[in-house]
């Protein structure tokens, strides 16, 4: 039971992946689904690990996501009870929803992006998740990915047989162009994950320069716990 965006940028060239569940640590079925100028996919439902490093290696030889999409499919028996969602570099999105999945599964692709889930109230989390997403493209793919999970949650996000059920785990992933991930955060159980998700991301978003900047000058970095009191009175001066 989980809702998801993936998507690529048509302005930097970024890909990256917003995901919410119930289940706890989802953010491992995201591992090898996102590679720098190549793609972006991820498996729901009852996701089968090595479909993401084989739509990207496909990705990588040069397959479409709609070719990419057809050697998963024929090479899973059990694809009718999976979701499957790929853009490629060109911004082409394909999307599988299998039909043994809960009557509660749905999918809607834009404009090289997919939101898909199952377990979800209705069709109105993956019309919010598409307006999230939509509604400020200045803001940064990150930005949008969030937005997007925000609008999700509020309009009704995950149900069970007993009705509404929590957002346990989540996570974002963003690729640019480098061979490395710019952003990786991981909720993997607490009771308000999209909100706590949202939580690190705002202290970890001012942190990214810095990290960077270690790692091409380590000599001249300052020390983590230093950097970590100089953000802490700013945030404080801005507040008041």
């Amino acid at each position: 039971m989980s809702y998801s965006i993936i998507a690529r940028c048509p302005r930097s060239g970024q890909f990256g992946i917003g995901i919410a569940s119930y289940s706890i640590a989802v953010g491992r079925y995201c591992d090898g689904a996102v590679r720098a100028n190549t793609g972006v996919t991820l498996t729901l439902g009852n996701p089968l690990p090595r479909n993401n490093y084989l739509a990207i290696n496909l990705l990588a030889q040069g397959r479409t996501a709609g070719q990419a999409m057809r050697e998963l499919l024929t090479n899973d028996p059990d694809a009718a009870y999976r979701q499957v969602a790929i853009i490629d570099r060109e911004s082409t999105a394909v999307v599988h929803t299998g039909a043994s999945l809960s009557k509660l599964a749905a999918h809607r692709i834009g404009s090289g992006y997919v939101v898909f889930g199952d377990g979800i109230a209705g069709e109105q989390v993956l019309d919010a998740m598409a307006t999230g997403f939509e509604k400020a493209p200045e803001a940064g793919l990150d930005e949008q990915l969030l937005a997007a999970l925000e609008a999700g949650r509020s309009a009704g996000g995950l149900v069970g047989t007993k009705g509404r059920l929590p957002e346990r785990s989540a996570a974002m992933v963003l690729w640019g162009n480098r061979t490395y991930n710019e952003v990786d955060l991981r909720v993997d159980l607490h009771s308000h994950a999209v909100e706590e998700l949202r939580r690190i991301y705002v202290d970890y978003k001012p942190s990214i320069a810095y990290y960077e900047e270690r790692a091409r000058s380590p000599r001249n970095a300052i020390p983590a716990m230093e950097f970590a009191d100089m953000l802490k009175k700013q945030q404080t001066k801005e507040m008041s």
